[in-house]
């Protein structure tokens, strides 16, 4: 199986944009998001890889060396690290949550890759309105737009958008047998709380049927900023919220209990565990259900 690397300084050729307008935001610390046209993608020098999931479902990913990333980034810290708090937060790595998630999103709404393959594809997913907060490679966020969702794609990095996220999704995409097309993405760099803002200004307040994030809680002060990014854009009263995450993260100080403690102290969702990993051979890992509490349901009818 051939990995491939990207080229981070050859930007694809395209026709005319089509993209919607892009927009930057900032917030009052300086913090800035911005929308990332597709057009910034990079081109791949090689084949991706495969990563199977369940249900023989398999998706394409780049890889990025610890190298590549450092140099994309200017950061020669990312050479023997993971994370650069507020400069890198890890999308050049593809994390097991993200695994979880797609894994978990295939069991739920029943994905094969022949429902996958199809012009309208018969899945739950089909019409959903779905962001991906942290996205890195995109892969449950790719997988949702296979199975017919629109779906909006955001990372710390623009660098990791342009040189990862979009070439995979444009891989992806490129399996599709002749004449099926999928709805197009958006995608978006910048802290969460700016991104949330922008959004919010921007007409995607309340927007989104479905969250997804992966390995994102690691820390508390990321939890809060990624809890009021989603408080902004998470459509009610029937949007959910899918937080894939290691029930411990040593050494940074987040867990999947500080962060429900968090959303619980909050008050505007509930939280609770929807799927588990303890195999005594990896760190223990969950996916958490963020939605609005019934109560609310009757004063939006």
């Amino acid at each position: 199986m051939e990995n491939f690397s990207f080229n981070f300084f050859g930007a694809v050729g395209s026709q005319a944009n089509s993209d919607p307008v892009a927009y930057t935001s900032s917030t009052e610390e300086g913090v800035t998001a911005e929308e990332v046209p597709q057009q910034q993608g990079l081109k791949v020098k090689d084949e991706p890889s495969i990563v199977t999931l369940d249900n023989e479902v398999a998706l394409l990913k780049g890889v990025v060396t610890s190298e590549q990333a450092a140099a994309a980034l200017a950061e020669p810290e990312l050479q023997a690290s993971d994370l650069v708090p507020r400069k890198y937060e890890g999308g050049f790595k593809l994390w097991e949550g993200a695994v979880d998630l797609c894994n978990f999103l295939i069991q739920q709404h029943q994905l094969t890759p022949q429902l996958l393959q199809e012009q309208t594809p018969r899945t739950s997913l089909r019409g959903k309105k779905v962001l991906e907060l942290g996205c890195g490679h995109g892969l449950p966020g790719i997988l949702c737009q296979l199975a017919g969702a629109t779906v909006h794609y955001q990372d710390f990095n623009k660098q990791v958008i342009t040189s990862l996220t979009i070439p995979n999704v444009r891989a992806n995409l490129a399996r599709l047998e002749q004449g099926v097309c999928r709805e197009g993405a958006r995608y978006f760099a910048g802290d969460w709380e700016a991104v949330g803002h922008m959004m919010a200004m921007h007409g995607l307040g309340g927007y989104y049927d479905i969250i997804l994030t992966a390995e994102t809680i690691y820390s508390r002060e990321s939890q809060a900023r990624l809890l009021s990014c989603i408080k902004q854009v998470l459509q009610p009263p029937h949007g959910v919220v899918y937080v894939a995450a290691k029930s411990f993260y040593f050494g940074v100080g987040g867990s999947t209990a500080s962060f429900t403690d968090l959303v619980k102290a909050d008050g505007i969702l509930e939280c609770t565990q929807v799927w588990k990993v303890e195999d005594g051979q990896s760190n223990k890992r969950e996916i958490l259900k963020l939605n609005f509490p019934e109560a609310i349901t009757p004063y939006f009818l």
